[in-house]
């Protein structure tokens, strides 16, 4: 009797815990070439994932010695900014996985980045962002994070979920 008990209580838990399980997503950059061409590059990528309120990235890109993680992410203050109207999280403090020392280019100094939320068709850049992945040869991102500096996009990446754990 008590091992049934025991059998039904893990049962009933074991939906909640498989919820709880942390999203997770590959993200490749998107570029824009000009002239209505795009183009994903598959060796810059975010590996991210997403627990409640819990975020982890590593970032790696060719204007950076190391991957990188932003500190902190947080949610976007709803100001009726672009910014606030493209992105749900907003990350800061660009770092070093680990702590170890690195280099990056002057254009990275202060950078953030944002995170969408998942996309669907009543997502504000939903058509742009169809177009992007037609014209790129991709499939249509469930999110998007893209990295900012002075107000200005400097990476796009279009994310899609993992069914397997990425080690961030």
């Amino acid at each position: 009797m008590k091992t049934l008990m025991i059998l039904l209580v893990s049962l009933l838990a074991m939906p909640a815990a498989v919820g709880a399980a942390a999203e997770q997503y590959m993200c490749y950059r998107i570029s824009d070439e000009g002239n209505g061409v795009f183009r994903q590059d598959a060796s810059q990528y975010v590996a991210l994932s997403i627990d409640r309120e819990t975020i982890q990235t590593r970032i790696h890109i060719n204007a950076a010695t190391k991957d990188l993680t932003f500190l902190t992410c947080k949610p976007v203050a709803a100001d009726g900014s672009n910014f606030s109207t493209w992105f749900k999280t907003e990350c800061r403090q660009l770092k070093a996985i680990g702590g170890s020392p690195y280099t990056f280019e002057p254009f990275l100094l202060g950078a953030y980045a944002g995170i969408s939320p998942l996309i669907d068709e009543s997502y504000p850049p939903h058509k742009a962002i169809q177009s992007a992945s037609k014209k790129a040869g991709v499939n249509l991102p469930d999110r998007t994070f893209a990295i900012y500096a002075d107000r200005k996009p400097l990476y796009e990446f279009f994310c899609n979920r993992q069914e397997t754990p990425l080690k961030p």
